[in-house]
């Protein structure tokens, strides 16, 4: 049982660290692997009242805490202390940058309005894949109520490029936003690209944004305005939706 329950933990804590490093995708659904590597530290305990321990149950122990106490200082995001925008607020004054090197204000995003903006961290994380995926898959729904999407990040045309192609036509990728509109709305990450990512992917060393989002009404008014605190979570579609209707 003991042997079982470290094979459980080491290959839930191994397939994460594949999921993401080698093929480069993220899931929203860490929870999947807290359960395994916890019953995996669960079985071993269980046998160690059987027959005591053993280098196989520590090695589950010390495994095990390791994934907990590193995916909790890992996904969490660490920044602006609050989110500054609600609903009936003005989106602050900001100059984007699209994939062709123009540049547009916010005022053309309120032109453009109903709009979704997305804030995303960056080229280099899965995360942010996984964030665009889940609403292209909800393109539909959006272009009903008549709304633009538009994507941005820190990062500069050249290294969006890539993420403009993955996502096609459905959204619009705005590049080069300021440290400063991070922090006028309040989704600034001062951690920026883990050390990790900077070696692996090449990503660089700047704060960034929180995974975030914001929908613009027909009257130029934010209508929603979300954040997540931690990169295995993410602002609710159905919560953007809602606010349109």
């Amino acid at each position: 049982m003991s042997a079982f329950g470290f094979l459980l933990v080491l290959g839930g804590f191994l397939s994460y660290f594949t999921l993401i490093f080698v093929f480069q995708r993220f899931t929203y659904k860490t929870w999947i692997f807290n359960i395994i590597i916890g019953v995996g530290i669960a079985m071993a305990v269980l046998s160690w009242f059987q027959s005591g321990t053993n280098l196989i149950f520590w090695s589950t122990i010390i495994v095990g805490v390791a994934w907990f106490i590193l995916s909790k200082v890992e996904l969490r995001l660490t920044g602006s202390k609050k989110l500054k925008l609600k609903q009936g607020s003005n989106l602050p004054a900001m100059t984007f940058t699209m994939i062709d090197g123009s540049e547009i204000s916010e005022q053309y995003l309120i032109d453009k309005a109903p709009v979704l903006l997305v804030l995303y961290r960056g080229w280099w994380c899965p995360s942010s894949k996984t964030q665009l995926n889940e609403i292209i898959q909800q393109y539909e729904q959006f272009s009903k109520l008549g709304v633009k999407i538009y994507a941005a990040s820190v990062d500069d045309p050249i290294a969006a490029a890539p993420l403009q192609e993955y996502v096609g036509g459905d959204i619009t990728i705005l590049c080069n936003v300021s440290e400063s509109f991070l922090d006028s709305i309040g989704v600034r990450d001062q951690r920026g690209a883990p050390w990790y990512d900077r070696i692996l992917f090449g990503a660089p060393k700047q704060d960034i944004s929180m995974p975030s989002a914001i929908v613009i009404n027909k009257n130029g008014k934010v209508v929603f305005a979300a954040r997540s605190l931690q990169v295995d979570n993410r602002p609710r579609i159905n919560d953007m939706l809602a606010s349109l209707k």
